[in-house]
């Protein structure tokens, strides 16, 4: 039985993949596992993966497409099966897309917060099942143009009941219509570019920039000596933009700060070193102490999804990389359950990727818990991150540094350390959030309580 290739997402925002390369010919051998194409990604460059062992067929997607999340753009044929193009799916002409919904997540690693399929006679697409919840359609009543139904024929499906009756409701994406409320734009007013005319998010921004730029010509004209060019942003940044606003606006935020003394943490550091191996860092022991503290702390390590918490089993820590186009967060994976060393040559070699710009689907997927680290600058005492949704606290570190404290009612100079936990109020409270803090603290001050 043949096995489709889709373009598949990295989290639960991601709209579309841009195709940069593929690594196998049609009509070659593929094996399971191995890299088969290279994507852009919001994120990153990535190499996907040959879902299964066979011969890679029909494919539909071309080099510098813009492939939306969950689009079928090829097959791979089993030993001894042929093609048959009647049956392969039908795939319309690729555009820059606009899901009518979020995303799902990496389908390797985040098939818990993926909607159930409900019954019916044909399979559906995970994005097809989001689109028809959301829009209140029978899945059973919508005819499929390939073997299973798409994203594409729920539109089609809604644009064709929309245009059967007088007067109906806009065909418009949930995001086109908050954007459209955001910007003050009448999506009545707009050709909708989508599947039967449906109003998409790049409609709404085409329409907000033309109203912007038509507002901004009298200024210009006026005093065309004071116009600065604008910077080119790449497509990492924008979309970075974009999921920080969308967290600021959507997530409501609450910060926890504390000071820590990092006494036992230079002396376990200055321990590991003078042994042979790689060599560990400041980060490498707080994401080991971090990922213990979120083992006693579950409530830290859940999401807020579809209106519910889900605590999340695995314990996968992100570090958030600065890169030359933006912000990357590789993942560390049941950090939990590493060594200190393998742990940090495993985010040594997540670190290099990312700033290579090559990364892998798995690298950037299914992270429970972010951690920013600015204490390299000299300068930087404390800060607060934005929370990385689906995710549901983020910790930020300033540098170490020394500081005249209080010991036995003595004063004494101390290397110091800020934290500060940026927590979405909807997973945790503040005992809750102040209660892991205090954990983390403690195993920051005195490390071998972790072997308790």
């Amino acid at each position: 039985m043949s096995t489709e290739v889709f373009m598949p997402a990295l989290g639960m925002t991601q709209e579309t993949g841009k195709l940069i390369e593929w690594l196998v010919a049609e009509g070659a051998s593929v094996t399971k596992g191995a890299p088969i194409m290279v994507v852009e990604t919001d994120k990153s460059i990535v190499e996907l993966e040959a879902p299964a062992t066979g011969t890679l067929v029909n494919i539909t997607a071309k080099v510098g497409d813009d492939v939306p999340v969950g689009k079928v753009i090829a097959l791979i044929l089993a030993a001894g099966e042929a093609f048959n193009p009647e049956s392969a799916p039908i795939a319309p002409a690729i555009q820059a897309a606009d899901p009518v919904s979020s995303a799902p997540a990496a389908l390797s690693a985040a098939s818990a917060s993926m909607p159930s399929i409900p019954a019916t006679s044909k399979p559906a697409s995970p994005l097809a099942v989001r689109v028809a919840e959301e829009n209140g359609v029978d899945l059973s009543q919508v005819p499929a143009s390939g073997k299973r139904i798409q994203k594409e024929d729920v539109l089609a499906y809604l644009a064709k009941q929309q245009t059967s009756m007088v007067s109906g409701p806009l065909l418009a994406s949930p995001k086109a219509r908050r954007l459209g409320r955001e910007q003050n734009i009448d999506l009545q007013t707009l050709k909708g570019s989508g599947p039967g005319g449906a109003v998409l998010t790049n409609d709404v921004m085409n329409a907000a920039a033309a109203r912007d730029a038509v507002v901004a010509v009298p200024s210009q004209l006026a005093s065309s000596a004071s116009i600065t060019p604008a910077l080119p942003t790449s497509r990492m940044w924008q979309v970075m933009a974009q999921r920080l606003t969308e967290s600021w606006q959507t997530i409501p935020h609450f910060y926890l700060e504390a000071e820590v003394n990092a006494t036992a943490l230079k002396i376990w550091r200055a321990k590991l070193l003078e042994r042979p191996g790689e060599k560990v860092t400041f980060t490498d022991l707080i994401i080991k102490l971090t990922a213990i503290a979120l083992r006693q702390h579950p409530r830290v390590n859940a999401s807020w999804i579809g209106g519910f918490i889900q605590i999340n089993p695995d314990i996968n820590i992100g570090l958030a990389v600065a890169v030359e186009e933006g912000l990357l967060v590789p993942v560390i994976h049941q950090a939990d359950q590493m060594g200190i060393r393998a742990l940090a040559a495993r985010r040594k070699a997540l670190v290099s990727g990312a700033q290579a710009n090559r990364l892998s689907l798995t690298d950037l997927s299914s992270g429970t818990f972010t951690i920013s680290n600015l204490g390299m600058y000299n300068s930087i005492d404390n800060f607060s991150a934005i929370v990385n949704p689906p995710e549901a606290a983020i910790l930020a570190l300033g540098r170490i540094a020394d500081k005249v404290v209080a010991v036995d009612g003595k004063p004494v100079v101390q290397p110091m350390m800020r934290m500060t936990l940026s927590c979405d109020h909807r997973v945790i409270d503040g005992a809750r959030g102040a209660e892991f803090l205090q954990t983390l603290v403690a195993l920051i001050e005195d490390p071998l309580a972790a072997l308790d």
